[in-house]
């Protein structure tokens, strides 16, 4: 991080996951959970691709370098990645993973996401444990997001999230947990024993409800982590930054313990390109999270609009 008394520049930032669909259309249209693949449904091959690259150009726009998008079908992510110069893996459903064609497995650029425990079996989660080690493909696995989901999975496993993964092997794999507002201290020593990277979605959580993460419990103990945008339309990666420093502040009743080179080292990627933000003179380096990147996109206006009547036709169907 390089600064002058106006400017200062900082490295291109990671967006661990971003939902490709939720991204695309959330500007125009309500895409809940229990809509979405009624509105996959009603989109072609060639809108599911526009709706994405709206997402991707999204990314680029707020300064992003590293990509990690979810996408409905295979390849359909890693063709956008290259065409915008972004490093990073599209993501798709564990489900999906039989399917998955060999183009997917050359690079190490694709990754299976396993969205809930409770929606896969024990068979399903052996079989894709077995196959992420053979393939040597990377997961994404979505854990103790709500207290109910908690409690499904103890039901069903009759053991915690993280004792779930940990029992399947699937903390073995190289692997990424999200949906944490609910990891209690014992599965997050599991994970930081595993070496695991968490990642965050402040906003993404926020506007479903989720709850807010203590983010200094992760420091002080000394987890990986970084960031993401999540299903949130709204890629802005210095403010979910800014998100999880105010909710830990809320959530201690205190201020003080997180800093701000703390969050941005997990925002940003070191090895990539840097970006240059205007501070004005009276403003303290602290305040660089409340920043807004903006990366002109050639062509954005154009796949704006094209999601946009996408979006219109989606609304007439449902």
């Amino acid at each position: 991080m390089h600064t002058s008394q106006d400017k200062i520049r900082i490295n291109k930032f990671v967006n661990h996951y971003c939902e490709g669909i939720y991204c695309g259309l959330g500007d125009f249209l309500n895409v809940k959970e229990e809509y979405y693949d009624d509105i996959l449904s009603l989109l072609s091959l060639q809108e599911k691709e526009t709706v994405i690259e709206y997402a991707v150009a999204k990314n680029v726009q707020a300064g992003v370098g590293t990509l990690n998008i979810k996408v409905p079908e295979f390849g359909m992510g890693l063709k956008l990645l290259d065409k915008y110069h972004l490093k990073g893996r599209e993501i798709v459903t564990a489900k999906k993973y039989a399917q998955m064609p060999t183009s997917s497995l050359v690079g190490g650029r694709t990754m299976l996401d396993i969205e809930s425990l409770v929606d896969y079996n024990q068979d399903l989660l052996s079989a894709i444990s077995d196959f992420s080690a053979r393939a040597d493909v990377p997961l994404a696995i979505e854990l103790a997001s709500d207290l109910e989901n908690v409690g499904k999975i103890v039901n069903t496993y009759s053991s915690s999230p993280a004792e779930v993964l940990e029992s399947f092997g699937l903390l073995d794999r190289e692997c990424f947990v999200y949906g944490l507002n609910y990891l209690d201290k014992d599965d997050q020593k599991i994970v930081k024993d595993y070496d695991k990277t968490c990642i965050f979605s402040p906003q993404s959580d926020g506007k479903r409800g989720m709850g807010a993460i203590n983010l200094f419990n992760f420091i002080y103990h000394r987890l990986k982590f970084g960031f993401s945008s999540g299903k949130c339309y709204n890629v802005d990666m210095l403010f979910e930054g800014k998100l999880a420093v105010l909710n830990t502040f809320n959530l201690m009743h205190e201020s003080g313990n997180i800093s701000t080179e703390e969050v941005l080292d997990s925002l940003t990627d070191k090895s990539d390109d840097e970006i240059e933000l205007d501070l004005f003179q009276e403003e303290n380096i602290d305040n660089i999270l409340d920043k807004k990147v903006h990366i002109k996109v050639e062509e954005f206006d154009s796949i704006q609009k094209k999601t946009i009547e996408i979006a219109r036709k989606i609304k007439e169907k449902i």
